[in-house]
This record gives structure tokens, sequence and C-alpha cells, in this order.
């Protein structure tokens, strides 16, 4: 059985040492991101990252401090359907909405998505 380690620390609720950063990059050709954490009050630190679309509560952070880009979706210049639904794994019913008005991407996902077919 591999062996897992886990790493707990307690401490109050986020104060005003505590810094947070959450953000998207392109890397390898791959939608990437990073969240990470820190406290200097009581020496905590933490980070997760991954592959594709954020979770959501930090794709809305990311939305929050940097907004949105409006993308058309389908047809000529418009990203397609077929990558909306592989990148963010929309249902029928949300391509379809996307497809009436578009789609709000974040500035990293609007050039990825508007790039070379991903």
């Amino acid at each position: 059985m591999p062996e897992q380690e886990m790493y707990a620390v307690l401490h109050c609720e986020p104060c005003e040492e505590c810094v947070h950063e959450d953000r998207q990059s392109v890397e390898d050709g791959q939608l990437s991101w990073e969240s990470s954490s820190a406290c200097t009050r009581y020496d905590v630190r933490w980070c997760d990252r991954g592959r594709g679309v954020p979770p959501p509560w930090i794709r809305d952070r990311i939305v929050e401090r940097e907004g949105t880009v409006h993308l058309p979706v389908g047809g000529f210049g418009g990203v397609p359907i077929a990558v909306l639904r592989r990148v963010y794994g929309l249902t029928v019913a949300e391509l379809v909405a996307a497809r009436k008005a578009g789609y709000r991407a974040t500035p990293v996902e609007a050039r990825y998505l508007s790039g070379p077919t991903p």
C-alpha cells in the first residue's frame, strides 16, 4: 500500500497577514491553475495546482480580480462547440445557451480557446 502523508495546522480565521493568490496559465499547451495561501503570523502555507479549468471557487476569485472576456461560440471566428464541451464539460443545454449568447472566459482561458485548436 502506498504511503500517504497528511499535514494539518489549525489556526484562527484569516487575518490581515494572510496572503492568497490564484492564477491560471497555459503550460505545455494545456490550461493550468495554481492557488496558494500563506500566513506569516501562524507560519502556515498551502498550495494546490492542477490542469484544466480550476475548481469553481478558484475560478470565481480569478474572475473577480481579472474580469471576463466575451467569446462568440460556433460559426466563423467563434470558439468551436466541441472545444467548449471538452474544456468545460458543458451540457447540451449550456452549449445551446453559449451558442446564442457567447461564453464568458477568463483572460487566460480566452487566449487558450482563441489560439490554435486546443
